[in-house]
């Protein structure tokens, strides 16, 4: 698969005047490789550019969607073009636009496409800068809005915010909405009237008193940022700031918090908030340096349903410790490296997932990680069929996209599956950072990970991925065992919820108590559907536990033969409408009889076979004796009729 690299050149120097005729300009360019036509493009157009920078300069209020304003977009043009086009939705109304400083009179608004004529073809190569003037009420799509205005009953606030994923940054700004072409650099210079405050992406630069008790907030990123991790949120609002020095490293960041200006507020979530610099430490261990140091880390608060991972401000409800370990995580996953595409969203929400059982794992308890796993393997067995990757038919269908089921949980079961694999913590989390270093700022695809988990292990895990990444559902195991005088046996048979994978190959524990209160963990390779394993065992045996740990996504059902004798077994012991009987040893003549307690022959069976089942719905409840007769020598046990 074709990896997708950034190469930045920004010239930090100069400044983009949002109160002048002033336009940005950038002399870098992005080495994304167009050629690979991303999965959802509106109009191929949108392929013949590079976007360098986007200025957004909007008034909002904290009442309503309704913003006006003007977007600057400064592009590189990949082939000559007689139309620019970007994405806007229908519901703004453009105003005016202009090429390089000069009105365009010649353009159109409709599919939520602005198509724009300039006097004269622009040259490839050439750099232009477009500023689009517009207004309108943005949102009105429910769930998926790019921008909200709700009101926080609780703390009586009201709130405008976005949330731009996957398709819906087109709602509020005009841009071009395609994973693999992230700009360099952004602005959001928003006006708001002075009791309110707005927070966005970035370092805010200056705070600008305007005339009519407006205030106007300049936040700038110089940061690659894909196009729908731009954002704004406006309301009433506190600032609590402070620096942060994670871990062990010299490094110090803003840590910056937009909460309600309730004097209750703080003082209820200040212990949850603070929590998230523990957590910057933790993951930065594992994951590598948090990648926006030179920036910050922040929240604006929202009454949102959970959070949204907004480059260097998220987005989110409350501080709850799993939304806010999810979200911090994506500023690695999800933000510095985005997937490539939708079908590979797996990079952005498996691993944030993923980040939420490894922040309980090392900031709560080993506990509470593995109660949250259990969950998610509960979550996981509720869609039998479908892949963690997003098939091609349904990479435009938001709802399985953003599948719960699949994309998060599956996608964090994942993971730790490939943990489990490795059996080397060291090597695991070297993985996770090697992917970081070489996909920073950049993008990157399922097979992007596979590949530096390959160079990184030394191992191939290509089989994994046909499986677990882009196979369907998950496998259900049957496991039964017993035991002779020497030797345990376990027989494992495994078949898969779907038909389209109907085998996982996997590493398996089986987890042994002994009599004498000892434990074991035995380690076996399950690579084929059926395997019989042998273990010299003279200790008593009292369970057998597949998978103890619960590293594997699959359903198990675990039979215990209670042994009578060295020559047959018998299960269950006790029986109810059916007794079952298993021979030790091969196929041969027996003759196989059940007594009563008067010593009443009640079912006689002849059998060859290596199992023989009799039915006992007619028997009452009580002890019987079991016979089995074989040439010259029979054997016997006591059974019991629940």
């Amino acid at each position: 698969m074709k990896s997708f690299f950034l190469t930045v050149s920004f010239v930090l120097s100069v400044l983009y005047a949002f109160a002048s005729d002033t336009e940005h300009t950038c002399s870098g360019h992005h080495a994304f490789g167009m050629s690979n036509v991303p999965t959802h493009v509106r109009d191929s157009a949108l392929l013949e550019y590079d976007v360098h920078f986007y200025g957004i300069d909007l008034e909002v209020n904290d009442t309503s969607t309704y913003i006006q304003g003007s977007t600057q977009i400064l592009i590189s043009v990949i082939e000559e073009m007689d139309e620019v086009v970007f994405e806007l939705s229908i519901s703004m109304a453009v105003d005016s636009i202009f090429i390089n400083g000069e009105e365009v009179p010649a353009w159109s608004h409709g599919n939520d496409l602005v198509r724009i004529t300039p006097e004269v073809p622009l040259e490839a190569g050439k750099q232009c800068s477009t500023r689009i003037f517009y207004h309108g009420t943005g949102g009105q799509h429910g769930f998926f809005s790019g921008i909200t205005n709700r009101f926080d009953s609780f703390w009586g606030k009201h709130v405008t915010y976005t949330l731009s994923e996957p398709f819906h940054a087109l709602d509020w700004f005009p841009c071009k909405q395609v994973l693999t072409d992230k700009a360099d650099s952004a602005d959001v210079y928003l006006t708001v009237a002075d009791y309110l405050k707005a927070g966005s992406n970035g370092l805010l630069a200056g705070i600008d008193s305007l005339p009519g008790n407006r205030t106007r907030y300049r936040w700038e990123t110089r940061y690659p940022i894909a196009f729908y991790l731009l954002s704004l949120s406006v309301s009433e609002y506190d600032d609590y700031s402070y620096y942060l020095h994670p871990g062990e490293t010299p490094d110090s960041f803003l840590f910056q918090n937009y909460i309600y200006d309730t004097p209750s507020y703080l003082s209820a979530n200040k212990e949850d908030i603070d929590a998230t610099g523990d957590m910057i430490s933790s993951f930065s261990w594992m994951f590598g340096r948090y990648p926006f140091w030179k920036e910050k880390y922040g929240h604006c608060v929202a009454p949102m349903g959970g959070g949204m991972e907004h480059q260097t401000m998220t987005t989110l409800l409350d501080f709850e410790f799993s939304l806010v370990a999810h979200e911090l995580a994506h500023q690695w996953f999800g933000d510095n490296v985005t997937c490539a595409s939708w079908q590979d969203i797996w990079i952005n929400e498996g691993f944030a997932s993923y980040a939420e059982y490894l922040a309980l794992e090392q900031l709560v308890s080993k506990q509470e990680a593995d109660y949250w796993m259990e969950r998610a393997h509960d979550r996981v067995y509720t869609e039998p069929e479908g892949s963690v990757y997003i098939p091609e038919e349904d990479a435009t269908d938001e709802f399985r996209i953003f599948s719960y089921a699949l994309s998060y949980q599956k996608g964090a079961a994942l993971l730790h599956m490939i943990r489990y694999e490795l059996n080397d913590d060291a090597v695991f989390f070297e993985t996770l950072a090697n992917f970081q270093k070489q996909y920073a700022d950049s993008v990157a695809t399922g097979d992007d990970f596979l590949r530096v988990l390959n160079e990184t292990s030394g191992k191939r895990f290509d089989w994994f991925f046909d499986q677990w990444y882009y196979g369907q559902g998950y496998p259900a195991f049957d496991f039964t065992w017993w035991q002779t005088t020497d030797s345990l046996f376990i027989v494992a048979e495994q078949q898969g919820s779907s038909p389209a994978t109907p085998f996982f190959r996997t590493t398996l524990d089986f987890g042994l108590i002994l009599e004498e209160g000892q434990q074991s963990i035995i380690k076996i390779d399950y690579d084929s559907p059926a395997k019989k394993i042998e273990l010299p065992m003279k200790q008593r045996v009292l369970d057998v536990i597949p998978d103890p740990a619960n590293w594997i996504v699959g359903i198990s059902q675990v039979v215990h033969r209670l042994v009578t004798n060295a020559y047959f077994s018998v299960n269950p012991n006790p029986f109810d409408d059916q007794l079952k009987v298993f021979f030790n040893t091969g196929a041969a003549e027996r003759e196989i009889l059940l007594f009563d307690i008067n010593g009443r022959v009640v079912e006689m069976v002849n059998s060859n076979s290596m199992s023989v089942s009799i039915p006992t719905h007619n028997l009452a409840s009580g002890i019987y004796l079991l016979k089995v007769v074989a040439g010259n020598d029979n054997y016997s046990a006591r059974v019991v009729r629940q």
